[in-house]
């Protein structure tokens, strides 16, 4: 097994070779470039999308409404000029008759006369059975042949009045007929023409009107819109910006929405969950104190039961390391000095184990004991154990050097052993702790009691995993018997890796 393949946390001491419990986390892949362009999807802000649909809703709304009232408008107007031509047709037939039959010319001429006056008849004039115009308003259309208008299109017939529209120099005109009877006998025809002129002007006015109203409520709906817009869409951005602040770590942000609606709820919501979230990762520092990270995360990842810590059988590597003759090393030292040199040590013992990917089980006394390959499962753990023992070891020599330890030394011993072991929650409902036992574990403690002063011993079980994948140079030092197993126990004395200086 080569150590290069091994992940390195921090810079190597020494030409020492570093390695890690785990491999290097890839980068998750951005999918956002396609033949190395990155495609962009137009950001546009909520209140902008708001403002501009609402502002097209009340356009649209405003616009059909106009185009209704217009078209009901235009045909009022219409209807009440029909009304008055065909009230004007009726007076001028009732009155025809008896002045047809005496040839009364002049009378029919006042009769047509009349009606012409009013500012909205183009024309109005009188045809005898033979369609030979009697009396018109322009006199030189008189005694002519009536000719019907071209391209006219039937509006109304009924009540013997029919209604035809006709465009005449560009107006539309309205063209009413109708006969004129005595004694049930057709005698002639009235024919009248309005201009709907007046109409078009007033559609005209109205269109303009209604054109600057719908102008004037379209940029007081926009402003409107985008003042409501932004009241909407301001507490949704400060909430966007505490939530990047949460995502980089920043627990103490909160946000101010002093809105008594929904949006003020959601910001007490998101402050609420803020604190949760600030109690959880400050728990998860302090607690990280006592227990290590891995076991940390499990335990949040899963408050509600214990079922991951139940035991269960597995292969790892199990390292002890102690402090020889600790006793009388701190017989004679100040207690505050001493667990002062205790913490650099446990320290500089929990960096050095954490770094090739093992965690601190348990600190007992001047003993602590690491595990590699549990609970985070990593398949180099018993190399993983060989290095970081050996580099314990280095900087143990480098702390003494650091302290000026000159009258005394910190000698320790390390016992390493790899194998099956049963790992799993230990303790009482109230207090737990997570640790492995077995046979192996055993042999590791044993062989942690028996190392001499800076000597690293490990077991057949973490040799026989590595001896043919390294260039691993041990000392053989025989058999041990292990309390619990009939079998003795093969030692080697570890001395380092080929190539690689140690001290």
């Amino acid at each position: 097994m080569s150590a290069d393949n091994i992940e390195d946390k921090r810079p190597p001491r020494k030409g020492l070779r570093s390695l890690a419990g785990q491999p290097p986390p890839t980068r998750p892949r951005d999918y956002t470039h396609f033949f190395g362009a990155r495609i962009r999807k137009l950001r546009i802000p909520i209140f902008i999308k708001l403002a501009t649909l609402s502002t097209l809703l009340i356009f649209l709304v405003i616009s059909a409404i106009s185009l209704s009232v217009l078209r009901k408008q235009e045909k009022q107007f219409t209807d009440q000029l029909i009304n008055l031509g065909e009230s004007m047709l009726r007076i001028a037939a009732n009155n025809a008759p008896d002045k047809i039959l005496g040839e009364e010319d002049l009378a029919l001429f006042q009769l047509v006369k009349d009606i012409a006056e009013n500012e909205q008849v183009l024309y109005a004039f009188i045809t005898d059975n033979k369609d030979i115009i009697k009396v018109h308003s322009s006199m030189e259309d008189v005694n002519k042949v009536y000719t019907p208008p071209k391209n006219g299109i039937l509006l109304k017939e009924g009540n013997d009045v029919k209604v035809n529209s006709f465009v005449h120099n560009g107006e539309n005109v309205l063209f009413l007929e109708k006969p004129i009877t005595y004694q049930k006998l057709n005698i002639g025809e009235v024919h009248l023409a309005i201009s709907q002129k007046k109409i078009q002007q007033n559609i005209r006015d109205a269109k303009i009107f209604i054109l600057v109203l719908t102008v004037v409520t379209t940029l007081v709906a926009i402003l409107l819109i985008l003042r409501l817009s932004i009241y909407i869409s301001r507490p949704i951005n400060k909430l966007r910006e505490a939530t990047q602040a949460l995502g980089m770590g920043d627990f103490d942000h909160r946000v101010s929405i002093k809105r008594n609606d929904e949006l003020g709820d959601l910001g007490l919501a998101f402050n609420e969950m803020a604190e949760d979230l600030a109690l959880k990762e400050k728990i998860k520092d302090s607690f990280g104190r006592y227990v290590t990270p891995e076991i940390v995360d499990l335990i949040l990842a899963n408050l509600d039961t214990t079922q991951w810590m139940k035991g269960s059988k597995i292969e790892a590597t199990v390292l002890f390391v102690d402090i020889r003759d600790f006793t009388a090393f701190s017989e004679n030292k100040d207690p505050v000095s001493v667990v002062e040199l205790l913490n650099d040590y446990f320290t500089l013992v929990t960096n050095v184990v954490i770094k090739y990917g093992g965690h601190i089980n348990k600190f007992v006394g001047d003993e602590a004991m690491a595990i590699f390959g549990a609970p985070v499962t990593n398949p180099q753990h018993p190399e993983a154990a060989v290095r970081a023992a050996l580099e314990i070891r280095e900087e143990i020599s480098q702390l003494q050097y650091e302290k000026k330890m000159e009258d005394s030394t910190i000698d320790v011993g390390i016992g390493i052993n790899s194998g099956e072991m049963v790992a799993g929650n230990l303790g009482s409902q109230r207090k737990m702790e997570y640790t492995v036992i077995g046979d192996n574990v055993n042999v590791a403690s044993r062989l942690t009691s028996i190392a001499k002063a800076g000597e690293i011993l490990v077991g057949s079980g973490t040799y026989d995993l590595i001896k043919d994948k390294n260039t691993l140079k041990v000392e053989e030092r025989g058999k041990m018997p292990v309390k619990g197993r009939k079998k003795e126990v093969s030692i080697f004395s570890v001395v380092g890796f080929e190539g690689v200086q140690y001290g």
